[in-house]
């Protein structure tokens, strides 16, 4: 008996080192994978920042459960403030609502809050893109009122230039996002000039003042940079005006070609009623002769009178023919000739109809294109994702949407420059233009940002074709001022399911971009299948 307890004893010992060895393996595997996680995190926010370094730091020293459950609260809060603010840019469809978002978040002085107050009421009300040239320009006034009257280094600066000294501008790369949630003046403008979806030939310009912005920018830049988008916009509204005009003068033509098909349809159909009329003046004519030469007919005349009376009559009758013939060859040829002039200006304004509608089809391709990567943007994407959405509604067929982002996008910005961003977003696109299929929509959505609807694929499927573009992005060799640069991007994506609607789609391909950014980045998540 004593026997059997002692040999229970000691296998009930084997059994507890053996857990315990599995539970030390398991929380090595723990504390590495924590500190994997917050390494993979930083550089997103500075408070993130500070709270994984806290993080590092219990991990290595021993955890403390006090403490380390404190602290999971504040990163659970600031996660999920990032993930509010991140899709509170998102939302952000025009640059309308960009600016009045990021006004929101600035806190004026105030001696010209009210100021600030109604150029957001301004700013919100305007229309159309164009509306916001004026607004951008009291903007920057207003702005540089402010900092005048708050004095260098005040609040204010610190919150458009990230705490930067009085006597200079940021240092080089800090873009990070102010202590209110509001971006950098210098990031909101790039922010702004990537929702403007400018025209292609203000490419270079745009590049220019991204380039500008990449660099630091002093308070004394604050006035420039916001009046060089507001330039942006005069030469956009410029162009749309000539086009205007362009179309204006067109239809003013039009209207002078149709006045002159008119008037020439007018005198055909009076040739019409010449011809008539002179028919009938024929008519009238030989039945007048017949009429007199059955009246001499029945006087009973002599056979050689009656003869040469007949012979006048006809020869009346031949003469009446030939002017009749005469004029209306006349009328013939002029006919002829007013339907060959109808007919040269029918010809005329079919080409010149053509020419616009092709103008206007190329304007209107112009317009749906992102003008940095050739892609589409984000205007065409809507109109895709409406059509698509309508196209399943009506026959039921499987739809996936993908969300792709570009991983530590603002790194290669602040490292290397814009010019290095642009070139890898162009790479980026040309990667991902080239491992879709042709029925495949790809956009670029803003920024660092790019959107894919997969019609008729499964959301298994549509996981395969993720990965596959994931590593065609992370293989690409990408090289700047001969160094390489390595780039790799994370995608989330849901497939269209019943109840859904167009923001719920995107709501959920979003949210599972987010889970992959923060399971490691360079990976592919798809949204869970349940019923909504």
């Amino acid at each position: 008996m004593s026997e059997d307890w002692k040999q229970k004893y000691l296998a009930n010992l084997d059994r507890l080192e053996r857990q315990e060895k599995e539970w030390q393996a398991t929380e090595a595997l723990l504390r590495q994978g924590l500190t994997r996680v917050a390494l993979a995190a930083e550089g997103l926010d500075a408070e993130l920042d500070t709270q994984l370094a806290q993080l590092r730091r219990l991990v290595r020293q021993g955890i403390d459960n006090t403490q380390f459950e404190g602290l999971i609260d504040e990163l659970s809060q600031t996660v999920k403030r990032l993930d509010d603010e991140r899709h509170r840019r998102r939302k952000a469809a025009s640059p309308q609502q960009l600016l009045s978002q990021w006004l929101d978040n600035i806190d004026f002085p105030r001696e010209v809050r009210k100021q600030a107050k109604a150029l957001r009421r301004d700013i919100a009300g305007a229309g159309e893109v164009t509306a916001l040239e004026t607004p951008l320009r009291e903007l920057a006034a207003l702005l540089n009122q402010a900092l005048h009257e708050e004095g260098g280094g005040g609040g204010l600066f610190k919150r458009l230039f990230g705490g930067a000294e009085s006597s200079g501008g940021p240092r080089h790369g800090a873009l990070a996002e102010a202590e209110d949630g509001a971006p950098q003046l210098n990031e909101f403008c790039i922010q702004l000039l990537d929702t403007l979806s400018l025209p292609a030939e203000l490419t270079a310009q745009v590049e220019d003042i991204k380039e500008r912005l990449g660099r630091d920018l002093a308070e004394q830049a604050v006035a420039p940079a916001l009046s060089a988008i507001a330039d942006l916009i005069s030469t956009m509204r410029r162009q749309m005006e000539d086009e205007n005009q362009e179309l204006q003068d067109f239809l003013r033509q039009l209207t002078e070609r149709l006045q002159e098909l008119d008037h020439h349809l007018a005198g055909a159909q009076t040739q019409h009623r010449a011809v008539v009329d002179s028919g009938r003046k024929l008519g009238d004519a030989v039945q007048a002769e017949v009429r007199h030469i059955a009246t001499t007919v029945s006087e009973n005349r002599e056979p050689a009178q009656l003869k040469a009376l007949i012979q006048a009559r006809l020869d009346a009758i031949q003469q009446h023919l030939d002017e009749h013939y005469r004029s209306d060859e006349q009328r013939q040829a002029q006919l002829e000739t007013e339907l060959e002039k109808l007919n040269e200006r029918v010809r005329l304004m079919e080409d010149e109809g053509e020419h616009l509608r092709q103008r206007l089809r190329e304007k209107h391709e112009l317009a749906m294109r992102d003008a940095l990567t050739g892609l589409y943007n984000r205007l065409a994407y809507q109109e895709r994702l409406e059509q698509e959405f309508a196209r399943w509604q009506r026959y039921g067929k499987s739809l996936v949407l993908m969300v792709l982002d570009v991983d530590r996008f603002k790194n290669i910005n602040d490292s290397y420059g814009h010019k290095a961003g642009d070139k890898a977003l162009k790479l980026i696109a040309n990667q991902l233009q080239n491992n879709l299929r042709e029925c495949d929509f790809l956009a670029r959505f803003g920024g660092e940002e790019f959107v894919a609807l997969m019609p008729e694929t499964r959301l298994a499927d549509a996981v395969g074709v993720g990965d596959k573009l994931r590593q065609a992005v992370e293989q690409c060799e990408f090289h700047y001022q001969g160094r390489q640069v390595p780039i790799t991007v994370s995608a989330g994506m849901a497939e269209l399911r019943e109840g859904d609607t167009l923001d719920s789609l995107f709501h959920r391909a979003d949210s599972a971009l987010y889970s992959a950014k923060a399971a490691g980045r360079n990976r592919v998540q798809a949204a869970e299948a349940q019923s909504p």
